[in-house]
């Protein structure tokens, strides 16, 4: 059951990553790419893992450690221009709650 637990918690930490690199491409098409960056699969990566792990803090304390975990992979690792990696760490923020309530609403359905 913890496997199965923490495979679905990759999955939504990878999700999360996925769908707020896509936001962040598409707020900018111009310049260089987050993608291109030569760091980029490793940070990817590891900071999926990380947020990962955070999962089985409970709520808004795992929230924020998830958050810490986004900002180091955004700010400490990716090369992208500090105003432009704000704007991913805003994305990796937003999508991080809309994860977050999902797991607490299966959490609260299967509870009944």
């Amino acid at each position: 059951m913890i496997l199965l637990a923490l495979l679905i918690f990759v999955g939504l930490s990878a999700a999360t990553w996925s769908v707020s690199v896509a936001c962040y491409r598409s707020t900018y098409t111009d310049g260089p790419d987050v993608t291109a960056d030569p760091n980029y699969g490793a940070v990817a990566a590891c900071a999926v893992a990380a947020v990962t792990l955070t999962c089985s803090i409970p709520a808004l304390v795992g929230y924020f450690a998830g958050l810490i975990a986004w900002a180091g992979a955004v700010y400490g690792f990716l090369n992208v221009p500090r105003g432009r990696a704000t704007v991913l760490f805003g994305y990796l923020a937003g999508w991080s709650v809309v994860t977050r309530v999902v797991v607490l609403g299966v959490l609260s359905a299967t509870a009944k």
